[in-house]
């Protein structure tokens, strides 16, 4: 088996039951989305190669995502943003992370990283197992999270509550403080130009690269506008 003959299989078991949600299948993302009412829900699965060290067997790792994009907040981020890269709908994800992540950090703060739920495929016989999991688990926590988390007001008490710790909800953190700041204007939050201050001194204490410095400088000019 390879890694597109899996990724294929696990797509085609579980499209029929996530359209009955309205998400449809993107085969070039290989994931599904759904698009309602200004935000666009993704559930997509990544998938490595792996090695069984004990055994010697090579299958797969399979680890599902929910992300959310909001397009009140990404309107305003496509102006500020210098990555050119960026360029599908895919790549505009406002809050997410993979779903073992959000489970291990209920509380949103990212204090475990790196967790997996440790979905594997040795055998043919396996992806049918993996495809019911992840359609449990969609049903019983993506979903949810969609439906819970897609607002404005939402989004930014799930970025800005706890502005110096790492957020679960985006790990890249320059995503964070910019579309933090956003969430914040067009929720007329009062900590608005704080947070805008706090996130430019974490991108200082974390060394972190000039296009950072280069967006919040551009994010300020906006913030008038933003509203």
């Amino acid at each position: 088996m390879t890694i597109k003959e899996v990724t294929r299989k696990l797509l085609a078991l579980i499209e029929k039951e996530l359209k009955a949600f309205d998400f449809k299948l993107d085969l070039k993302e290989q994931g599904f989305l759904r698009e309602e009412n200004g935000v666009i829900y993704f559930y997509f699965f990544l998938i490595y190669n792996e090695h069984n060290i004990k055994t010697g067997a090579k299958g797969f790792l399979i680890e599902p995502y929910a992300k959310i994009s909001n397009l009140s907040i990404e309107k305003y981020y496509k102006k500020i943003t210098i990555n050119s890269y960026l360029k599908s709908k895919w790549d505009f994800n406002t809050i997410g992370n993979s779903l073992a992540n959000l489970i291990a950090n209920p509380d949103g703060i990212n204090r475990k990283r790196n967790e997996s739920l440790r979905f594997y495929v040795w055998e043919e016989a396996h992806i049918k197992l993996v495809a019911n999991a992840l359609l449990k688990l969609f049903k019983e926590f993506a979903l949810l999270y969609f439906l819970e988390n897609s607002s404005v007001k939402r989004i930014d008490m799930l970025l800005n509550s706890h502005p110096r710790e790492y957020t679960v909800h985006m790990v890249n953190d320059l995503f964070r403080f910019v579309k933090g700041v956003i969430a914040a204007k067009l929720d007329n939050n009062p900590e608005s130009d704080n947070l805008l201050t706090i996130y430019n001194t974490l991108i200082d204490e974390r060394d972190m690269p000039d296009d950072c410095r280069i967006e919040m400088k551009r994010l300020a000019d906006m913030l008038p506008e933003i509203k």
